[in-house]
């Protein structure tokens, strides 16, 4: 009976040890699909122990990604706490870098949503410096429909797609 009881929680060990160590080691993939800004990191289980997700609990917001109305670049009010405190911690570690990856919806032609998921990720970068971020700290790219948020052709979908994701390349 005892040998049982042990080879049950070395199993039961060993899927937990393997669940905690199933990451993603694309560097530029993000984890997180939100833009509010909430209570904390622990109240969202698709938050992992990323870089991205260190510094979201470092900057005291939940995610780090501004969404967008459809065929949009404006930025909406509610994400300006999210660039604020961005903003703060690229200023007070100069060496900290970011990348700004523009995303669109899969409406439009390739060449479309690449120009508008580029005007998405320009038009946060300017937002930062005019916030005082130092240019160099941030790089921006543009992915247009390539890196869906979430699968599906729907509203929802679509939604979630129209947005710009903020990922620290390091800490500083």
């Amino acid at each position: 009976m005892k040998t049982s009881l042990k080879w049950a929680m070395m199993l039961l060990i060993a899927v937990a040890l393997a669940a905690c160590s199933s990451k993603s080691n694309d560097k530029n993939a993000t984890s997180v699909v939100g833009g509010a800004t909430g209570a904390g990191v622990g109240s969202n289980p698709d938050f992992d122990d990323s870089m991205d997700a260190r510094m979201a609990k470092i900057l005291g917001i939940e995610k780090n990604t501004v969404y967008f109305d459809f065929d949009k670049d404006t930025i909406k009010p509610e994400y300006m706490s999210i660039l604020q405190a961005n903003a703060d911690y690229l200023k007070k570690h100069p060496k900290a870098r970011i990348l700004i990856a523009g995303n669109a919806d899969p409406r439009g032609s390739r060449e479309y949503n690449i120009g508008l998921g580029q005007r998405r990720a320009d038009v946060v970068r300017q937002r930062l410096v005019t916030m005082g971020v130092n240019a160099n700290q941030m790089r921006t790219v543009s992915y247009g429909s390539e890196k869906p948020a979430v699968s599906g052709n729907d509203d929802f979908a679509y939604s979630q797609d129209r947005r710009d994701d903020i990922t620290y390349d390091n800490a500083g």
